[in-house]
């Protein structure tokens, strides 16, 4: 056999090797941390830097891995509801800093560590990194605007992104349009179902446009709730059924009129 291919071989043999012994210990910790055992984030799930030590250069390879782990994390809603998500920010900053072309993560620093954790100031630090990775794709600065407006409640930063956005190449027109929207002086609720509109129609993760469906069906309900004019509960209601509601429901819970 030719040196080159024994050397390939031994690559390749020792990449596996650190790979799975990398991400079993990781497990066995993922194991232990939902035991009555204390045990510090940095434990459970290491930083960037310790991984790129034994990736050898598959560090997407381990990002993908560790994203799947993440999901997981993130589904286990009963132990989430306990530990409010005490991990999220180190497994996000791990698979960004290991893949920071991985765009639907930058939603789960937005929706988890903005929304969940309270802290939209730490999700846009993750979401920058995105932006300055992927300076082709208006998604991560549409994500950004999104994360301002929501979490953290500042309406020109969203705007600023919102506009970003609209410039990359193939955005959507309607960017530029909701820039506007956050921009103008117009109701709060409209501001918001505008958002989630936005992300709805947009999402191409099943799980982030779930999570704007039922935002939308909540938001949508308050307006019946409220008893607005006739011509805004009529659009209320043609919403809803396009979000595959049953409209009755929200009519007799509100007692509003039936149309």
């Amino acid at each position: 056999m030719k040196r080159i291919e024994k050397i390939a071989i031994l690559h390749w043999s020792l990449a596996i090797f650190f790979f799975f012994t990398s991400f079993f210990c990781h497990l066995k910790l993922h194991d232990i941390s939902t035991q009555k055992v204390e045990l510090s984030p940095e434990s459970l799930v290491p930083a960037p830097h310790a991984i790129q030590l034994i990736s050898m250069g598959y560090d997407q390879l381990f990002a993908d891995c560790y994203w799947l782990s993440f999901i997981g994390y993130v589904g286990d809603s009963a132990n989430r509801t306990k530990d409010r998500y005490a991990l999220a920010d180190r497994y996000l900053d791990l698979v960004t800093g290991l893949d920071p072309y991985m765009v639907n993560s930058y939603w789960f620093a937005a929706f988890i560590i903005g929304s969940e954790m309270k802290q939209p100031h730490r999700a846009a630090e993750l979401i920058e990194r995105g932006i300055r990775a992927n300076q082709d794709n208006w998604y991560l600065p549409f994500i950004a605007g999104v994360n301002q407006y929501l979490y953290a409640h500042d309406e020109k930063a969203a705007a600023k992104y919102y506009r970003m956005a609209s410039k990359y190449p193939g955005a959507p027109a309607w960017l530029a349009r909701q820039s506007d929207i956050l921009e103008a002086e117009i109701p709060s609720t409209i501001k918001e179902i505008n958002t989630w509109t936005t992300i709805y129609e947009s999402a191409t993760d099943e799980r982030v446009a779930e999570r704007a469906r039922q935002k939308l069906i909540e938001l949508w309900g308050n307006v019946i709730a409220a008893h607005p004019p006739q011509g805004i509960q009529n659009k209320a209601i043609s919403a809803l059924k396009d979000l595959g509601v049953d409209v009755h429901f929200y009519l007799q819970r509100f007692k509003a009129p039936s149309r």
